[in-house]
């Protein structure tokens, strides 16, 4: 396994929270709207020259927010896979956007063909977020069901349902995001803290090290627990053996 922290970065601010992080690996998150993300996006080089110059591993890349059914996904998602080869990303991580109950199936085809134009032209694993629920344009289950590259985000799906993806579908997850959530899921729990807060965290991550599992874990905490995040990967890095090892042949995953 190897542990990351999430850092999000505004495409005004990119040096200043840059500087901040040190040469730390991180999981670059672009910023959530798209159209932000569209009216700057020159500014990528900007990003990659501060990077370069604090020498911060890049270990993923979160893609804006922008849907996956949408014409316009080839063009800006391939220049954000583009920037992801360029800093030596393995991972670039995509959202399922929601969907209304009567389109989504229509729609998902769409996204699929979208996606898998971009698997055709990139090494870069174009991986697809667990959000719980039946609204979005890609489940859990429909993620698997394609054979896709998985983000299993710990904060946003049911505790059985991480121990069951993380048995049955580890070969094809190359990202876990990873935070303690308090309190009864779904009911004013509260998430992204740190993960001593929440047995199962650890119960986790032994058992994807008793697994072999050697993908990219980001600690998604609350910006203000910044500096906890650094702290906690240090020590889970340690406890865990960290590993250069590549994400292995799962990120060649590709739609059946």
């Amino acid at each position: 396994m190897r542990f990351c922290i999430r850092r999000e970065i505004g495409l005004e601010n990119c040096k200043e929270r840059l500087q901040r992080v040190g040469n730390i690996p991180i999981e670059l998150a672009l910023p959530p709207r798209l159209e932000d993300f569209l009216q700057s996006r020159d500014r990528l080089i900007d990003i990659k020259r501060h990077i370069d110059a604090f020498s911060i591993p890049v270990l993923s890349v979160h893609a804006p927010h922008g849907h996956l059914v949408d014409e316009s996904f080839r063009n800006w998602a391939m220049g954000v896979i583009g920037f992801a080869e360029s800093l030596g990303s393995e991972i670039v991580v995509f959202h399922p956007e929601k969907q209304k109950k009567e389109l989504r199936r229509n729609e998902q085809a769409a996204a699929l063909l979208n996606i898998k134009y971009a698997q055709d032209r990139t090494k870069v694993a174009i991986a697809v977020e667990t959000f719980w629920g039946e609204d979005r344009v890609l489940t859990p289950d429909e993620i698997m069901e394609n054979h896709l590259p998985m983000v299993l985000d710990t904060s946003l799906v049911p505790k059985p349902e991480i121990i069951w993806i993380i048995e049955s579908y580890r070969t094809h997850l190359v990202n876990i995001h990873l935070s303690a959530v308090m309190g009864e899921w779904g009911r004013a729990a509260h998430h992204f803290r740190p993960v001593e807060n929440d047995a199962f965290c650890l119960d986790l991550l032994d058992r994807l090290y008793e697994l072999g599992w050697k993908g990219v874990v980001p600690l998604e905490y609350l910006p203000w627990l910044s500096e906890k995040s650094k702290e906690d990967r240090q020590l889970l890095e340690r406890i865990y053996q960290y590993q250069q090892s590549p994400v292995p042949a799962m990120n060649t995953a590709r739609i059946l």
